[in-house]
């Protein structure tokens, strides 16, 4: 919707970030389309990489970082 109303550009990567109420936690780096051109092989949407939160909620210490409810 938003490379159709051009306000990201369909040409280079861009990073979507996504998450709960407890905050972004999730991100993809794509190469956005339009949403005639989503399934085009060579000018369609093209996610590049998925960015994630960490399996675990504890640091490096071993300290379980709290979230609060």
């Amino acid at each position: 919707m938003a490379a159709d109303a051009g306000i990201i550009p369909t040409d280079e990567e861009i990073i979507a970030i996504g998450g709960t109420e407890q905050g972004a936690d999730t991100a993809i780096v794509l190469k956005p389309a339009t949403s005639i051109k989503v399934f085009d092989p060579t000018d369609g949407l093209d996610v590049r990489e998925i960015i994630c939160k960490p399996r675990s909620m504890a640091g490096e210490s071993g300290f379980l970082l709290e979230r609060e409810v």
